[in-house]
């Protein structure tokens, strides 16, 4: 319940650097080849948990990017609840530059992913996903 003069000096006040936050959406940056970036925000089907991570899918549909993401926050405080709404998404971008999020059919992935690593087996495209204090998993995709 104390205010910042009451922990600080006003020395320290003073000399301190002010930073501020003003967007908080899930989000990605989209190069144009140029190194200029611009900002998108994702649809609202993947604005419901934070993401950590993400991989590239290569699926060969309309030659655009596919991304896995993954995430979700336990750790977060009481009043606020866990972040634990995702279950698996794929994120995808359409030749009109239009984002568009969709579940990966059948499959719920439950915990908070940290890391989505791609490997190949026998052939095929999979993912190994590393969750925070839980079992890793494997998943793959395509034929």
């Amino acid at each position: 319940k104390a205010t910042l003069p009451e922990l600080f000096t006003q020395e320290k006040l003073t000399t301190s650097t002010v930073l501020e936050a003003n967007y908080f959406s899930n989000a990605i940056l989209l190069n144009d080849g140029q190194q200029h970036f611009t900002v998108k925000a994702l649809p609202w089907q993947a604005q419901l948990s934070p993401y950590k991570t993400g991989v590239v899918l290569d699926t060969g549909m309309n030659g655009l990017p596919h991304i896995l993401l993954g995430g979700n926050f336990y750790d977060n405080n009481i009043q606020m609840g866990r972040y634990d709404a995702d279950f698996g998404t794929i994120l995808s971008l359409n030749e009109h530059q239009q984002l568009t999020a969709s579940t990966i059919n059948g499959l719920i992935i439950k915990g908070q992913i940290r890391h989505i690593l791609p490997i190949t087996i026998k052939g095929k495209s999979c993912f190994i996903l590393a969750r925070n204090n839980d079992s890793t998993m494997v998943i793959g995709f395509g034929k």
